[in-house]
């Protein structure tokens, strides 16, 4: 008969051990075979070496052997336990019943035993070995976490390396041979690789992209980190140098900082299975180290600060950085998906019309075009207007005077509403004091009524306090704003595709294009548009000044202290002012008049359609 060899030695112990575990286990399970007369054919001779029994599908001669079913060449697999098969007692199960579907037995040589169960009660002794297995892998990785947590909290490296620095082993006492005993690794700054990643860090700081800088670097020979190989020869061999993707690591490491960040995932689903994912910002360990610190203050706040902008779309600023992350596509139409149609609520699409001058692109509303349960037929140039949008946009919100009105509507809506409020809870305070005092003066035992009085009272002091602090939103300099909007507006006719997107940070929502009647004719011959406005996404990175009433003389950003604000974003704080409207709807004018005319873009452009 012929035999199988299956022998497999984890990861848990030391490798030179793993290398001698597998061999004896080949050959006690020759051994066996020959005590049992079987014949083992080399070719049926399969190892995994140093791969954790919870992994299947990453098993490489694990893998060939089960590749070989349902018609295996051979008919009896020696192991030398059935935790060599695996410690997930699903996976493990399963992997046996498929072997014994297939004809073959397992055999274990340290006991003799077969491990095929074909009674009930053979089928719950495997199952309970199987979790016996599970349970200590699943033991020893608890154990193993909470030494590493130990060494995480000393300051000792737990994991691999890192560059910018290297390991420094810590030797403490000798062993009885004289031998000196490892105690645990620290990490040193490497200043060849630290001079490297000051040159990253330098380079993003100007405004270069993670393209360019790997190019700049590998064209100047700066030293690489090291791959990292695969046991998995299957795997495409990676190269030495920088690529993008390391590049954004490097950039993204707080260690660089003198900041050590550990348990930020975890490798080993429920399952066991290798399956990497992020653990919630709660579990993770922190500690300062300010001794590995590469990077210096100032340039860490303001590359990171750049990498906050990149979360957003893009835009290439008058300095060439990007402003926010670069669409994937050029946008063809500026309104697409931003313009509404005022009746029947469908979208206004852009359809290719054949005139005799060419073809022309028009807008025309969308069900009307493909069901015709829309009455509006009005079809408008694509070039109209778009003209009549960024005009619109230009003339009502990119103006310091729309920014200042959203400000003053804030104090006088907020700040005086909370006035309100909390001089209406003080004089119910008053009047529930007087009502405590008078049943004091009644009543026999008054230790109740002192406590509440004392709460009262204790209330009535906070709200002193609270009426002395309320403020208005901080103002930004006059030159600031007009800088910033200067610079939006000159995006806005960049191109379409910045265009749009600037949109898209002035926008809460969608314009709304209603068909104006013509008097004489009847019929609809343009549209007035109108549409909510936000200013929060166009300052976002400007620092809050600070408050005028601290620095009576404060004037520009010179005195920028965010500390002073509880909000260290302009934009924020506009965005605050706007929500500061309590949640009421914004009303759609037909006349940008009136105090409500700041929260819309309430503009009454009549696009006139051109003759055919």
């Amino acid at each position: 008969m012929i035999a199988a060899i299956y022998a497999r030695k984890s990861t848990d112990q030391h490798v030179a051990e793993d290398a001698k575990s597998v061999t004896r286990q080949v050959e006690n399970a020759r051994a066996f075979a020959a005590s049992k007369g079987w014949t083992v054919d080399n070719r049926c001779v399969y190892i995994d070496d140093g791969i954790s029994g919870t992994e299947f599908a990453k098993r490489p001669g694990f893998m060939r052997m089960m590749g070989t079913l349902p018609r295996p060449p051979f008919r009896v697999l020696i192991v030398s336990e059935q935790k060599s098969i695996g410690r997930e007692m699903s996976e493990t199960a399963m992997t046996i019943k498929q072997l014994a579907m297939a004809g073959v037995e397992i055999f274990e040589y340290v006991h003799g035993a077969s491990l095929t169960p074909r009674t009930p009660t053979a089928k719950l002794l495997s199952s309970v070995q199987g979790f016996s297995d599970e349970d200590h892998a699943v033991k020893t990785s608890e154990r193993v976490h909470e030494s590493h947590t130990r060494s995480a909290k000393a300051g000792h490296v737990v994991g691999g390396r890192v560059f910018g620095y290297h390991n420094r082993v810590i030797f403490n006492g000798e062993d009885r041979d004289g031998n000196p005993l490892r105690s645990h690794v620290v990490l040193e700054v490497n200043q060849v690789e630290a001079a490297v990643v000051r040159r990253i860090f330098a380079l993003y700081d100007a405004g270069e992209g993670l393209k360019r800088i790997a190019m700049l670097l590998n064209a100047e020979g700066a030293v690489p980190p090291k791959p990292f190989v695969r046991k998995d020869p299957t795997k495409v061999l990676p190269v030495a140098g920088w690529a993008p993707g390391t590049v954004r690591a490097i950039l993204m490491r707080e260690l660089y900082h003198g900041t050590v960040v550990w348990n930020k995932s975890r490798k080993r689903d429920d399952f066991r299975q290798v399956n990497q994912r992020p653990r919630p910002e709660s579990e993770w360990l922190r500690a300062a180290a300010p001794h590995l610190r590469i990077i210096d203050e100032p340039l860490w706040r303001r590359v990171m600060s750049r990498r906050h902008d990149a979360e957003t779309l893009a835009l290439r600023l008058a300095g060439g950085r990007l402003s926010g992350r670069p669409p994937k596509t050029a946008t063809q139409n500026l309104l697409s998906g931003l313009a509404t149609c005022a009746v029947c609520g469908g979208s206004l699409v852009v359809e290719m019309v054949s005139r005799k001058r060419g073809r022309v692109p028009e807008y025309i509303c969308y069900r009307r075009r493909t069901t015709g349960a829309c009455t509006n037929t009005l079809r408008m140039p694509v070039v109209d207007m778009n003209e009549a949008v960024l005009e619109a946009i230009e003339e009502h919100a990119l103006t310091p005077a729309a920014i200042e009105q959203v400000i003053c509507l804030s104090e006088r809506d907020d700040v005086t509403e909370i006035q309100a409020n909390l001089a209406r809870e003080q004089r119910d305070i008053a009047k529930r004091v007087a009502r405590l005092v008078v049943a004091v003066e009644t009543a026999g035992d008054v230790a109740a009524f002192a406590v509440k009085l004392r709460e009262l009272e204790a209330r009535q002091r906070a709200i002193v306090g609270e009426v002395a602090n309320l403020r208005p939103v901080p103002r930004l300099a006059p030159a600031v704003v007009e800088n910033r909007l200067t610079e939006w507006r000159r995006l806005l006719r960049a191109s379409t595709t910045q265009g749009r997107t600037v949109l898209q940070r002035i926008l809460r929502g969608r314009l709304t294009f209603t068909p104006r009647i013509n008097p004489f004719t009847g019929e609809p011959d343009g549209y007035d548009f109108s549409g909510p406005t936000r200013f929060d996404k166009l300052f976002t990175g400007i620092a809050v000044p600070r408050p005028t009433w601290l620095v009576p003389d404060a004037t520009g950003t010179e005195d920028i202290g965010p500390e002073d604000t509880f909000d260290g974003d302009y934009g924020r704080l506009l965005d605050r002012a706007y929500a500061g409207r309590n949640g009421k709807d914004v009303k759609v004018l037909a006349s940008p008049s009136g105090p409500e005319a700041l929260w819309t873009i309430p503009v009454e452009v009549h696009v006139k359609r051109q003759a055919a």
